[in-house]
């Protein structure tokens, strides 16, 4: 078995099931939540492939300046040695580079999908919806973090008493009677029943463009490359 046949089954970052279970799913609670997470993490993607793509590029010239120095002895003695050295390292270098890149357009076009399909779910955001979606993810998240305060340690954490005194009035009167040492049962049965928002593994797929460029720039990734065209 050579080398490069087990490295080519080594995955970095994510694979889908911990991008759709583990990341958006556990993270989301609510499908505005789980759309929040997806938006955060398909942003983090983004950012991670402009910053590779350019360093690639630049990657790439370092190979082709240390070749010419190389071939041509534009250098000699211990600068040649050494322009030769680098030369190597960098050849080698870009096959990291590349993987990383393919790694992380991978994990950028399952958030991308989760993205677009929980966004159709959810409709147009305008700040009155969002206000209000952002109130209903927050009153699951606390309600959930006393359900793991009350199973895990039985009884409610500092943190979560921080949580839920810095909510306005009403909300805060309303989560403080939910998660109260008397409605506990009820709590962790809510919890346990409560309606599950799985990402589908059959997302439609995305068109990705294959120019370094394309992906540099969010102008041409909402017009010249067409991915907004992503629901077939």
């Amino acid at each position: 078995m050579n080398l490069k046949t087990l490295l080519d089954d080594h995955q970095t970052g994510m694979s889908q099931f911990q991008d759709d279970f583990l990341v958006t799913t556990r993270a989301g609670g609510t499908l505005y939540g789980q759309y929040k997470q997806a938006l955060r993490e398909l942003y983090k993607r983004f950012r991670g492939l402009r910053e590779l793509t350019s360093n690639n590029v630049r990657l790439q010239i370092d190979i082709e300046e240390l070749e010419e120095k190389v071939k041509f002895k534009q250098v000699s003695g211990y600068k040649l040695k050494r322009a030769e050295i680098d030369y190597k390292e960098k050849v080698m270098l870009m096959e990291e580079s590349q993987r990383a890149i393919s790694d992380t357009k991978r994990e950028f076009m399952r958030f991308y999908q989760q993205a677009a399909h929980l966004k159709e779910q959810i409709g147009e955001l305008t700040d009155e919806k969002r206000h209000q979606l952002d109130i209903e993810m927050w009153e699951f998240k606390i309600k959930e973090m006393a359900v793991i305060d009350w199973i895990t340690s039985g009884r409610l954490r500092n943190s979560t008493f921080e949580f839920l005194h810095a909510c306005p009035k009403e909300m805060k009167a309303r989560l403080a009677n939910a998660i109260s040492l008397e409605n506990q049962d009820k709590l962790i049965e809510w919890y346990d029943t409560k309606e599950e928002q799985h990402i589908p593994n059959d997302l439609p797929e995305i068109e990705m463009p294959n120019n370094i460029d394309d992906i540099l720039s969010l102008e041409d990734l909402n017009t010249k490359t067409k991915i907004i065209s992503i629901i077939k």
